[in-house]
């Protein structure tokens, strides 16, 4: 995030595809010409599982050098994908954006009223990687990655 608070862009790369060999590679040369050791790097992605591997086998985005968050807009798109109600969508995306824990709690607590199953699939998603209210400041309150949308 620059000074004015805006997402800034750090790198990006084109490749063939999505893949995790892809990931790896931009990981890489992302740690090797921009991160250099930096600590407290949050990166804020899709859940791709090609991603997720790769990150999990650097050390820059795992604790404590630093995170690997989940944006919250495909988090509650895949959530609807299997859900299909605008309404636990919306909840979804309050859930997640919420700051007190306990506006956090209520929320999912009104999820799982309307549907056990949502509120099991929102709750098996580790919370620090996609709601305002475990993250503990590593997002410095930027939710989603729509600038790269």
């Amino acid at each position: 995030m620059d000074g004015n608070q805006q997402v800034l862009p750090l790198a990006f790369a084109v490749v063939d595809e999505e893949t995790y060999p892809s990931w790896k590679w931009f990981l890489q040369q992302l740690s090797r010409h921009v991160i250099r050791g930096r600590l407290g790097m949050c990166l804020i992605s899709d859940r791709h599982g090609g991603l997720i591997k790769a990150v999990r086998e650097g050390p820059d985005f795992v604790s404590p050098h630093g995170v690997h968050r989940y944006c919250l807009r495909h988090v509650c798109s895949n959530f609807n994908s299997g859900i299909k109600n605008v309404v636990l969508k919306d909840l979804c995306w309050q859930a997640g954006s919420k700051y007190q824990l306990r506006k956090f709690n209520r929320i999912m607590e009104e999820i799982k009223k309307q549907d056990v199953k949502a509120f099991a699939y929102l709750d098996q998603i580790n919370k620090e990687k996609w709601t305002a209210s475990h993250d503990s400041g590593w997002r410095c309150g930027i939710l989603t990655t729509n600038m790269s949308e």
